[in-house]
């Protein structure tokens, strides 16, 4: 991926549903309020754009709406913006705490997870989420000033949304996926997910438990890995968000391509950016599964 901005043409229709002739709107990659600048040109329609507006902003607002503001993240409404964060006072729960923005350490929840189902060899109906961790990366400094300041008195808040973490990556890995890609090229294996036709998002969506080191000049950082033969290959979309911090790296099997004709075709487009694995590396990587042939192949 491209340090941003940057733009990539239309498809020529809605990217979720395939739908043309309708008008249809810019998409971020990575969402705007998350830091986005990467756009795919008129490539969601209306009904499309709200389905993903709706998970998109239960990441951004319920699960890390604090903290954006805290650190002043990118927003379309600068001058709704609060300027104060009030807590609960966790020695009175009566009590309130109105804190400066600008001095509260709120931390981004993040989930920590392992590998996705169909890289396991998992039925697609085993849900994995219940196994996956939460793990809160904050500013240590920040935090630090704030209890000389209000001994005892950090309160984190944030609600719950795994769902809808799942839905935003597998998103991000299919729109990231797109900016090399056309949508004939492969078959998606991701959609479903991302508009709700199917539920177990982890399914397709899974990480690695391991600590991760910062990327001190990337917000966020998208690559591709290719697992497979000349004649199928699994795409496979590496997404970290807030890469400049020790957040969780994910993946996110995007596509399948059958065929060597196609299988050419896509390894051409995707070019330098790939990481093509013909072998496993040993141990393997949290992307690539245990063993090839993957059982998705054998059951599709």
């Amino acid at each position: 991926m491209p340090r941003g901005p940057a733009y990539f043409a239309s498809k020529g229709a809605c990217i979720y549903c395939r739908a043309k002739g309708v008008r249809l709107t810019d998409e971020h990659v990575v969402p705007y309020s998350l830091g986005g600048s990467h756009v795919i040109r008129e490539a969601s329609c209306l009904p499309c754009a709200d389905l993903t507006k709706k998970f998109e902003q239960r990441v951004a607002r319920d699960l890390w709406g604090d903290a954006r503001t805290a650190f002043n993240g990118p927003t379309r409404r600068k001058r709704e913006r609060a300027k104060h964060i009030v807590i609960a006072d966790p020695n009175d729960r009566q009590k309130k705490l109105t804190v400066p923005a600008h001095e509260y350490p709120a931390g981004l929840v993040f989930y920590k997870m392992g590998k996705a189902g169909l890289l396991q060899g998992m039925p697609e109906n085993v849900d994995l989420s219940g196994l996956w961790q939460m793990v809160v990366i904050d500013d240590d400094e920040r935090r630090r000033k704030f209890l000389e300041k209000h001994p005892g008195k950090l309160v984190l808040k944030f609600r719950h949304v795994p769902d809808a973490f799942a839905k935003l990556l597998a998103k991000i890995g299919y729109c990231h996926m797109l900016t090399m890609l056309d949508l004939d090229d492969f078959s998606a294996i991701c959609l479903p997910y991302i508009t709700g036709e199917k539920t177990n998002a982890s399914y397709v969506v899974g990480g690695t438990l391991d600590e991760q080191r910062p990327e001190p000049e990337n917000g966020y950082s998208l690559s591709t890995a290719v697992l497979g033969n000349p004649a199928r290959l699994i795409l496979v979309a590496l997404v970290r968000l807030y890469a400049n911090t020790h957040a969780p790296a994910y993946h996110v099997v995007v596509g399948d391509v059958a065929g060597t004709d196609s299988v050419a075709r896509v390894i051409k487009k995707l070019g330098d950016v790939t990481t093509v694995s013909p072998t496993l590396s040993s141990p393997p990587q949290h992307w690539e599964p245990a063993s090839l042939p993957i059982p998705y192949w054998k059951s599709s």
